[in-house]
């Protein structure tokens, strides 16, 4: 840990204002007030359940990255921690993913609204492709390096993790980016949660209320989101040097603003 404090608080305090607009969106506004339509809801939960779907091989790709040795030293146990978490994901994407199943079957929604081949290239795809570029952050097609301001920036591939780190290096930092996303998706849940208003009909039947808006601000799934925090605050406390430490900071940032613009386009637009 630097002066700067643990790497997650000094990320989220970077760009406050590119935050604040990938937290508190219209569409989470109208999904905590019940009055999302239902083919809204269905085409965005589509295109959130091929999100899902994308972390799998990404997980397992972060997996292959850790090295677990028999010694009993610090960095070993991080390592641990780390497979850990995620091994844990997965679980939860797999949980996930058969509650997305069952509870639209119970009300009536469309899992299929937007389909697999469709979502790359259809006119009105933007949280498709927001949700394609979250999952494979880091390469030359996700803009958002100028911290969401619409800038149109593009990351030089060149410079980011994947092609000048060492092996672990490539895990850990990719690691950050899995703590990055979640932080951004508990805050804008915990925004749906705070729209919800009593004593009306639901325009989607009641399943974003009654069902995913309690799932994805419980207790359980932001302790997870902090767990991974821990995670990276340890490794990034793993970085020995002034220089070295400034120039890992400088680089998470840049997925930290990436991050956040996909987040911000990963909600439908709103009329």
């Amino acid at each position: 840990m630097t002066s700067q404090g643990p790497l997650t608080a000094w990320l989220l305090s970077a760009t406050p204002d590119a935050l604040q607009r990938a937290t508190t969106h219209p569409f989470l506004a109208s999904a905590g007030r019940g009055t999302l339509p239902k083919q809204t809801l269905s085409q965005w939960l589509s295109q959130d359940r091929l999100y899902a779907q994308s972390y799998i091989r990404f997980i397992g790709h972060l997996l292959t990255k850790i090295r677990l040795d028999s010694t009993s030293t610090a960095t070993s146990a991080l390592s641990r921690q780390a497979a850990n978490v995620l091994i844990d994901a997965l679980v939860n994407i797999r949980t996930e993913l058969l509650f997305f199943e069952s509870t639209a079957a119970a009300y009536g929604l469309d899992l299929t609204a937007i389909s697999a081949e469709d979502g790359g290239g259809s006119t009105g795809s933007t949280a498709i492709n927001a949700s394609a570029g979250i999952s494979t952050t880091g390469s030359a097609s996700c803009p958002g390096t100028g911290g969401g301001t619409g800038s149109g920036a593009v990351e030089d591939p060149a410079a980011t993790p994947s092609t000048v780190e060492p092996v672990q290096g490539e895990g850990a930092q990719r690691h950050r980016l899995c703590g990055a996303q979640g932080e951004c998706q508990v805050q804008a849940r915990s925004e749906e949660a705070r729209g919800v208003e009593d004593g009306k009909v639901d325009a989607d039947g009641g399943a974003l209320r009654e069902k995913f808006i309690p799932n994805w601000s419980s207790d359980e799934f932001e302790g997870f989101v902090n767990q991974i925090g821990d995670v990276l605050d340890a490794l990034a406390g793993q970085i020995k040097g002034a220089e070295e430490s400034e120039l890992m900071r400088a680089r998470c940032l840049e997925w930290w603003r990436q991050v956040v613009w996909l987040e911000e386009r990963f909600w439908p637009p709103m009329d």
